[in-house]
């Protein structure tokens, strides 16, 4: 990154950690673009005109065409209800948002069309939107299986995302036999990962969980050294900051946790495997979880505000320490 770009990141930092966090994925070359989630919430008047328009073309009203021609004035609207201090500094820091309106669920194993705005952040453009619009619009005309285009997409995308191919296959394959995101909640707690998290938590500690550098990816396992080696060169990279990075590392394992907590109540192996598990943990144990799942919904905010007290906290004691020596 040169000076200038470096200044912006260091002197914007708080302005939001978890959009920052992802930016470093592109400035330290690890992806070419990121997705981060919930950062870039478009007014609710461009979502209600998305779905008016894909329930006018569902029903006949309007052709595949027409629908393409919408989606871009949706997403120029989109772009242009973004916080402004937020386009500001991703300008300064020489990258670019791109609104891009997906129809193809990505997350549940059934064919599913629910439109959607997501939004990239890249260095430059390039032609990823249009792959992705492209294979979209041959699903949506039937010319490609639902199935076999979504694994595109998938594959696509995680690439974008500079995901090791080893987790974009776990990902795909998890669609088609036990989902990735209660395998992880399994792996946790096998290899004990919850348990060290909780313990953190508990006794104020930071520690690191690098196969957890962003939410919304489900590594190929917990153990995984590719995803684990992407976080370890983002903490590196992040210098000052690796510590908002290691906290981010601890609430999406801490995510994981409060999932599975959740899904005590599912019948079966797996919500068996999980009441035994949580049925040990102590009552302090139980109280983080209880304490914490009120707020993890949104958890780009609650990581946002829990980094902001605990650095910023862990600052001022350390500027309290120095007067008192002065």
């Amino acid at each position: 990154m040169d000076s200038s770009t470096l200044e912006v990141f260091r002197a914007k930092f708080w302005l939001n950690p978890v959009l920052f966090l992802e930016v470093s994925r592109i400035k330290s070359g690890v992806s070419k673009c990121v997705m981060p989630q919930r950062v870039f919430e478009p007014d609710f008047s461009v979502y209600e005109t998305l779905n008016i328009q894909f329930t006018r073309f569902v029903n006949g009203d309007i052709d595949i065409e027409e629908l393409f021609e919408v989606t871009e004035i949706i997403e120029e609207k989109a772009l242009k209800s973004v916080d402004p201090a937020i386009l500001t500094v991703i300008s300064e820091l020489d990258l670019e948002i791109i609104p891009t309106v997906a129809f193809t669920n990505r997350v549940l194993s059934r064919e599913v069309f629910y439109p959607e705005i997501q939004f990239f952040v890249s260095r430059t453009p390039g032609d990823y939107a249009k792959r992705l619009k492209k294979l979209e619009k041959k699903i949506l005309e039937g010319k490609i299986e639902f199935g076999q285009g979504k694994e595109k997409l998938v594959r696509i995308e995680g690439e974008l995302l500079g995901y090791p191919k080893c987790c974009i296959d776990g990902y795909v394959e998890s669609k088609r036999t036990f989902p990735a995101e209660s395998r992880l909640v399994v792996e946790c707690i096998e290899r004990g990962i919850f348990d060290s998290v909780v313990k953190a938590f508990k006794k104020s500690q930071i520690i690191s969980v690098p196969q957890f550098f962003t939410s919304n990816f489900y590594p190929c396992s917990v153990e995984c050294e590719n995803a684990s080696k992407i976080g370890l060169e983002l903490e590196e990279w992040l210098e000052e900051f690796a510590s908002a990075f290691r906290i981010r590392s601890m609430v999406n394992a801490l995510y994981y946790l409060i999932t599975g907590y959740k899904a005590t109540r599912v019948k079966g192996s797996y919500g068996e495997r999980l009441r035994v598990y949580y049925s040990r943990l102590g009552s302090e144990d139980i109280g983080v979880i209880k304490t914490v799942e009120p707020h993890i919904g949104n958890l780009t905010q609650f990581t946002n505000i829990f980094i902001s007290r605990i650095l910023k906290g862990f600052s001022n004691q350390s500027k309290t320490g120095e007067n008192q020596k002065d």
